[in-house]
């Protein structure tokens, strides 16, 4: 109490003077119409300015929680869809319990693009997701639109992702009305195009068709949505089309994508592997 007392004491022309201008302030607004509908007018916008900047950071946050369900919402949606196809005779089939687990073999995992690149030689793209989320290498990446690449390497809490613009991502791919296959490779240049290669020019291609996933490959499902046929470049002397796909997914806009996780991918990929020895 003495020290309070030793300040006003010490600063006490300088609390008379602020009370003064106070008491000024206060009987100007009072006691003119003009200042008071000014003072009003200024306290309703300030009011207004602070309302909608804490409105603003409330959404915000509130917004990420509400894309955090949606992500959630859209990978739970995405395992039916996938799963699905697996469970066409299930109910007509006798057998033990183990079955249900090779049924349920994808688990789908939401996570969100920290960087990206779309016009390097070989692009990459790192995702929030790591090992600790049950993350390896040859996953799948997708987004609800279209196919993004496959994850090269890990650690405990980000992974890298083979951007599908990377000379080097190399994915199986079908055109769906006419069902022939082949591998989808970038070029290079245009990221927002792809190649699909070694379709036989016996294939009923026209312009316009949907490419998809082909099945065959342990890191995608079937039918997952690549593109559509934009230029078929019959090269003379050739036996096969390079078929030139335009990308469903804007790889420049990445944002959410989600890791397709195959239950029987360790052992597809050991089996395949033992094979290769045979070849």
């Amino acid at each position: 109490m003495l020290k309070l007392l030793q300040q006003v004491i010490q600063h006490g022309s300088f609390i008379l003077f602020l009370l003064l201008q106070f008491l000024c302030f206060y009987f100007i607004i009072s006691y003119n119409q003009d200042q008071k509908k000014i003072y009003l007018y200024s306290h309703q916008k300030l009011n207004s300015s602070v309302t909608s900047r804490y409105k603003g950071v409330v959404d915000y946050f509130g917004l990420k929680k509400k894309n955090a369900i949606l992500a959630e919402e859209n990978a739970r949606l995405m395992e039916q869809h996938y799963n699905s196809k697996t469970i066409i005779s299930k109910e007509n089939i006798e057998t033990d319990s183990s079955f249900n687990a090779l049924v349920e073999k994808y688990q789908i995992i939401p996570a969100r693009v920290i960087n990206n690149s779309i016009n390097r030689p070989n692009n990459l793209i790192t995702i929030n997701k790591g090992g600790k989320d049950g993350i390896l290498p040859n996953m799948g990446v997708i987004t609800t639109t279209g196919i993004v690449g496959i994850v090269t390497d890990t650690s405990r809490n980000f992974s890298l992702v083979l951007s599908v613009l990377n000379p080097n991502c190399k994915i199986s791919s079908k055109l769906i009305r006419c069902g022939f296959f082949g591998p989808m490779i970038w070029d290079g240049e245009n990221p927002q195009y792809s190649t699909l290669v070694d379709i036989q020019k016996y294939a009923d291609v026209k312009i316009g068709d949907t490419v998809s996933t082909s099945g065959y490959s342990y890191i995608f499902p079937g039918q997952v949505p690549i593109g559509t046929v934009n230029e078929i470049e019959n090269n003379p002397g050739a036996f096969t089309y390079n078929i030139h796909v335009k990308l469903f997914q804007d790889m420049a806009i990445l944002d959410e994508v989600y890791i397709i996780k195959n239950s029987t991918m360790m052992e597809r990929s050991e089996l395949e592997s033992k094979g290769i020895k045979y070849e």
